[in-house]
Formats: C-alpha cells, structure tokens, sequence
C-alpha cells in the first residue's frame, strides 16, 4: 500500500518509527516469502530469520495440518530442507 492509501495514524506511526516502515514491510510480501515475518516492528526480524524460527513453526504447522507454506510452494529445495529439520534459511 502507498502512503495515501493507509491511514493517517498508521503513517505518523511508520514515521516515527515506532512500526515498520512500508519499504521493510514489503519485503514480506516478495517471493519467495520466506523471512520479514515481524511486520509490526521488524526488531526481531534478522534473529528470527537467521535462527530459522519460522522455518520450525511452517514444520509444526505441517505437521499439524498438513498446509505447506507459501515458500515451500515456491522453493522445493527450501520444503525439502525444512521437513530434514535445516531451519536455517540459506543466504
């Protein structure tokens, strides 16, 4: 979303930097959407992706329910890994 296309209180929060800032926002939503999860404030976004915390939960998910990730769709190299237990995303 633009700038225009978001409320008010939403843009004074980016500018401020108290929440994520659009740019760092959008990396969420770019193949192969496999990192950028903490779209709030982004703090914790590079501990988080280079411990493989969300490869572990997409794991657990899948294991619960059998729905694959979005990045398992995308990247069969990064679903096969991830079900070996390699959470570690590749850089």
């Amino acid at each position: 979303m633009t700038k225009k296309e978001v409320p008010s209180w939403v843009n004074s929060l980016m500018d401020i930097g108290l929440t994520i800032g659009r740019v760092p926002h959008a990396q969420h939503h770019i193949a192969p959407y496999d990192g950028n999860y903490c779209i709030v404030s982004g703090l914790c976004n590079k501990s988080l992706d280079e411990s493989g915390f969300f490869r572990r939960l997409e794991h657990i998910v899948y294991n619960l329910n059998g729905i694959e990730s979005n990045a398992w769709k995308l990247d069969a190299k990064l679903r096969e890994r991830t079900l070996r237990g390699e959470y570690r995303l590749e850089n």
